[in-house]
């Protein structure tokens, strides 16, 4: 039963991201580096140095941080500009991505998860003239689709301690992210920032950092069927949230939209093709 509970507690923490994107007064390239920072300095008392040193700049390793970087900056941008719950609903059509990216035949019922991102995206972003809204959508099924790269990548470099892939997917970004926002740090401490950017480095460890350590500790020890149900509790509380923060009002488009992404998702999932 507790087992449940912790796959429950991190979806939960999971879909707070698109919200702490969208609320925080944090320019997006700092956000972005916020998070990268913190989980370099937090895995790094974690990992096996020597297959660290080994990969880092590997052909994967360096592949996988490279994938990573482009898919927190869409994933953040995404979060940005559309409501909580579609946003993170659109992301997880990357189950259906991998599917496909790993030889599984086109099965019918993947036609019902595209009737669900078109009634979830048509009032959102094709009412009338809407950029933003088009923008957030193409951002946010780049985050699906490489998420999708990051699975196979990650599948390719084996080892024992998650801490060791997480590392390696965030060592890159950085010192990137460091280059494009070092200029302007003392333009962010003369504007007040320290403390927001210290609040967003703390979001980070707690939502991020423990809500994957918890996913990561419940994936061995659940049920297939089970993991996946449960992970669309991220879907709904990702809802809930923008209701509660941002007053992202539900509608029966949205309802019908999600539910028809989520029933491939765990048809797939748990059948063989």
């Amino acid at each position: 039963m507790y087992e449940i509970l912790i796959k429950i507690l991190s979806e939960s923490l999971l879909s707070l991201y698109p919200v702490f994107v969208k609320n925080i007064d944090l320019a997006l390239d700092l956000q972005v580096w916020s998070r990268f920072f913190s989980y370099v300095i937090v895995a790094g008392f974690f990992i096996d140095y020597k297959y660290v040193y080994e990969n880092v700049f590997s052909k994967n390793g360096m592949l996988l941080s490279l994938i990573t970087l482009v898919h927190v900056y869409v994933s953040y941008r995404g979060f940005q500009l559309l409501e909580s719950g579609l946003s993170y609903t659109l992301f997880y059509l990357y189950p259906i991505m991998i599917l496909l990216m790993s030889g599984r035949a086109i099965h019918p019922i993947m036609a019902v998860s595209l009737l669900g991102v078109y009634l979830l995206t048509s009032g959102e972003a094709f009412s009338g003239v809407n950029v933003k809204g088009i923008e957030g959508i193409i951002m946010i099924l780049i985050a699906a689709l490489t998420e999708a790269f990051i699975y196979f990548v990650v599948r390719g470099m084996k080892t024992d301690n998650s801490w060791n892939h997480l590392f390696l997917s965030y060592f890159l970004g950085v010192f990137v992210m460091s280059f494009f926002v070092y200029d302007r740090f003392h333009e962010f401490l003369e504007l007040g920032t320290a403390n927001v950017l210290n609040i967003s480095i703390a979001i980070n460890v707690v939502i991020g950092l423990f809500g994957y350590l918890l996913r990561l500790y419940a994936i061995p020890r659940l049920d297939i069927l089970t993991y996946s149900v449960l992970s669309y509790v991220g879907v709904v509380m990702a809802y809930i949230y923008g209701m509660i923060f941002n007053g992202d009002k539900i509608t029966f488009e949205k309802v019908l939209g999600t539910v028809c992404i989520i029933i491939p998702n765990l048809y797939l999932s748990n059948t063989e093709i």
